[in-house]
């Protein structure tokens, strides 16, 4: 894959950030130091940016090389037809060969305008809508599953929490969100031994700030009064590589809608207990004055050895322990075999030969770039929108409701 990523990286133009990383980011590379932990810097895929800090509310200034930017404009000057506020619902399949693509109408929060269709035929249907509909749409379609594999070792690199308050102003809303990383905790983590995580910064606008900071009513407005002073880390777990972390499963509501299913198990509830003991541990390093874990038996706690008995005390369930999700992988699972998966290396389906597999349709991959976060709940949806995606969880808006055809 490694040729496949250079490619996408040169034309996203994903290089190092040379701009000195805002504070929410150095308080993560000053602990780890002091601790003797590795970090480096994250690839950031860039050109002309500002430094405003507001990647993932869109950038004012078309700096983020998003497909905004750079594959659908190429696309379009190629001859390919862009059709907006439209979904992808469902591949007309007979005999094992895709006819025609059905579409329907859509408005901007994704609810259907009417019960008309379009039919797109194409020489090649490639299907990009990201690991939850790119199943859901073989699923509606009625593709080839002969092994049941379809929508199945759906992956999120699961996230957990900790927020660090200091005395200096952090302003965690300026500059670079994410510019900085350890993996430390991966590359010390065998394979089949606890999961591994890789720890970075967590963007902080106000929206998910208020959520991170816990609470609610006087005692979230009592934590927002120190919002400038408060720097968040996260950690992303590895999941995906141990019997005992084998993903959630893509499922349909009966509106042909898609949910996942993705069970916190004590495997990866572990590694969260793990991750927030040495995210606590680096921002008391790096100074922090108090220390807030995200669990909902949390406290402030004032001192590293307090944090750590804590912490260890927690129930670490599902609901009580905060939990996001970061990326989205898997749900068409690249194999060699139709029994092994559902595409081949090559992104054609297996079952069915037709290719149409495409984009985040396999293995799990440690990111690459700066993720956007969402929230996590057990056995709820869960996700984030990447590319072109002809769905998203039923309801796709804006980019995530396009289907491009070439001509």
């Amino acid at each position: 894959m490694a040729p496949w990523f250079e490619q996408a990286e040169r034309r996203l133009n994903m290089v190092p950030w040379t701009i000195p990383p805002n504070l929410n980011n150095e308080v993560l590379r000053t602990g780890a130091t002091k601790l003797g932990i590795s970090s480096a810097v994250i690839p950031r895929n860039v050109k002309g940016c500002w430094n405003l800090g507001s990647c993932g509310l869109g950038c004012p200034t078309n700096a983020k090389q998003s497909m905004l930017v750079t594959s659908i404009p190429a696309a379009l000057n190629a001859g390919a037809r862009l059709f907006y506020q439209t979904r992808a619902h469902k591949l007309d399949i007979q005999n094992g060969q895709v006819k025609g693509l059905l579409c329907v109408p859509i408005r901007l929060n994704g609810d259907k305008v009417s019960d008309q269709t379009m039919r797109v035929v194409a020489k090649h249907y490639v299907v990009a809508g990201g690991a939850i509909n790119s199943p859901a749409l073989l699923r509606r379609s009625d593709a080839p599953d002969p092994h049941g594999l379809l929508g199945a070792r759906t992956f999120l690199h699961p996230v957990s929490f900790s927020a660090g308050i200091f005395d200096e102003r952090i302003e965690g809303w300026q500059g670079a969100p994410q510019s900085l990383y350890s993996d430390h905790f991966v590359h010390d983590a065998p394979l089949q031994g606890p999961i591994g995580f890789k720890v970075e910064a967590a963007p902080l606008h106000p929206g998910m700030a208020s959520i991170l900071m816990g609470g609610h009513g006087q005692r979230l407005m009592t934590r927002f009064q120190q919002y400038p002073h408060t720097q968040m880390m996260l950690s992303l777990m590895r999941d995906g590589f141990h019997p005992e972390s084998v993903g959630g499963k893509v499922r349909m509501h009966l509106d042909g809608s898609a949910v996942l299913d993705y069970p916190l198990t004590d495997y990866v509830l572990d590694g969260f207990r793990r991750s927030l003991l040495a995210m606590a541990e680096i921002q008391f390093a790096a100074g922090a004055k108090v220390v807030r874990p995200f669990h909902e038996q949390s406290d402030d706690y004032s001192t590293w050895a307090a944090a750590k008995a804590a912490i260890a005390a927690f129930d670490m369930k599902p609901l009580l322990t905060g939990a996001g999700s970061a990326h989205v992988m898997g749900g068409c699972g690249m194999a060699s075999t139709e029994a092994l998966g559902v595409v081949r290396p090559d992104g054609v389906h297996l079952a069915s030969r037709q290719p149409v597999g495409a984009r985040r349709l396999g293995l799990p991959d440690q990111h690459r770039r700066q993720p956007a976060v969402v929230d996590l709940w057990h056995d709820q949806p869960a996700g984030h929108p990447t590319g072109q995606a002809a769905e998203w969880q039923g309801r796709g808006a804006g980019l995530n409701s396009t289907l491009i055809t070439a001509p």
